[in-house]
């Protein structure tokens, strides 16, 4: 039986939470930059899915959320082309066991992709054909920011994720 915690617990514990934040993810700076700001704790290691995820008091949920982030729509086509097989296995063993994940494309909007504003020669039609394929298939959240508000998108997506499963008892 799950004990359930009042609002007043779920708000001390998650003064607690920790940003996992991949290894291999590049170009962060921004990222890491809001997180110390606001005094957010991050902890540095490899993540079989996404760049970022949360834990608390040790306990990891990167088995429950994660968060894709592509620094632009460029990184994004060359995911959904030259990388396919790659980033395909990654979302499929991310589906499998049930892996939240959000993919969060900095620099770019659906405007962007509708007026052919990135380099990659993929067109326009067929990047939608593909993203929209994407989330249909792996049940992915897209969402669109720019660098200067991705810490703050990545630590509410976390923050408010873990205080769901708090509230809940899990």
């Amino acid at each position: 039986m799950h004990k359930y915690l009042t609002d007043t617990e779920v708000k001390k514990l998650l003064k607690e939470l920790e940003i996992i934040v991949d290894t291999r993810e590049k170009e962060n700076k921004h990222v890491l930059d809001y997180l110390e700001k606001n005094k957010i704790k991050t902890i540095q290691r490899g993540l079989k899915t996404g760049d970022y995820s949360v834990q608390l008091r040790g306990m990891t949920l990167e088995n429950d959320i994660a968060i894709e982030r592509k620094a632009s729509i460029d990184e994004l086509c060359s995911n959904l082309t030259i990388n396919r097989q790659r980033f395909e296995d990654e979302f499929t063993r991310a589906r499998a066991q049930g892996l939240r994940i959000y993919l969060l494309i900095e620099n770019g909007s659906f405007a962007d992709i509708l007026s052919h504003n990135y380099r990659s020669r993929i067109a326009p039609n067929s990047l939608l054909g593909s993203i929209f394929s994407w989330l249909a298939r792996f049940d992915v959240t897209l969402m669109f920011c720019k660098p200067a508000e991705s810490g703050k998108i990545i630590y509410e997506i976390l923050y408010h994720y873990l205080r769901e499963q708090l509230k809940r008892g899990g």
